[in-house]
């Protein structure tokens, strides 16, 4: 990025973090995304070429470390000081977009990818069962990327692209479009049901407890401003990235 060529702090931030991609990244570090391919599942549509460009830049700007992992052998990425420090301006930065230039979800702004590997970030571990739980989220208008399953298991949550072969507790089906609603917290879960935009087959208990382990989008409780069309905003169930 080229700088602004003034003392300005304001401009110097910029000149680190004003690159497309980089306060995403930031935003992933922050939700506890630790390597390479973390960061590819939640923004698919970054190369992988100008995915490690971008770190290396954060590297270099003292943001971020990475080390190689003791148990994979693969690079890990986490933040330094400097970067922990972001944590306010990357939640500013949504208060501000969800009150203010929130999306209205059309088409081209929703991917499978980026949805579910959000979803899987907050859910609630601790009102499911202590046995392994399986989910599975069928997206009804779409051929690629159609199934995902949702595995959840002493408190850690693997999401998968390719059946694991384990039996499903939860099978949900919808469209892309209705669970980012639900996700954002425009729709309740309750709401679809009965509009039928979402149908959930499978453990009865887990169904009913829906509302308390799925977890909303941590800006879904920030209200539109003045001026923007009003929906009833819904507690977030988490508030932080």
């Amino acid at each position: 990025m080229k700088g602004y060529a003034t003392y300005c702090p304001v401009a110097k931030a910029l000149e680190i973090l004003g690159e497309r991609w980089t306060l995403l990244l930031v935003r992933d570090l922050l939700a506890g995304a630790r390597y390479f391919n973390d960061f590819r599942r939640s923004i698919p549509l970054i190369t992988a070429a100008m995915l490690s460009k971008r770190l290396r830049a954060l590297e270099e700007a003292g943001v971020i470390q990475h080390e190689a992992s003791g148990h994979s052998g693969r690079s890990e990425y986490r933040l330094t000081e400097a970067g922990r420090e972001l944590r306010p301006l990357v939640d500013a930065a949504g208060t501000w977009g969800q009150r203010w230039a929130r999306s209205r979800l059309p088409h081209g702004e929703l991917h499978p990818s980026t949805l579910m590997w959000d979803i899987h970030r907050f859910l609630i571990t601790e009102h499911f069962p202590k046995r392994r739980t399986v989910l599975k989220v069928e997206f009804t208008d779409l051929k690629a990327m159609k199934n995902w399953w949702l595995i959840v298991q002493t408190g850690e949550v693997d999401v998968c692209l390719d059946d694991p072969g384990h039996e499903v507790d939860i099978w949900i089906a919808c469209t892309l479009l209705a669970l980012a609603q639900v996700f954002m917290g425009d729709v309740s879960i309750a709401s679809a049901q009965t509009a039928g935009q979402i149908r959930l087959e499978g453990d009865r208990q887990l169904i009913r407890n829906m509302p308390r382990w799925f977890g909303l989008m941590p800006f879904s409780h920030v209200a539109p401003g003045l001026g923007r069309p009003a929906g009833k905003p819904r507690q977030a169930l988490q508030s932080h990235y």
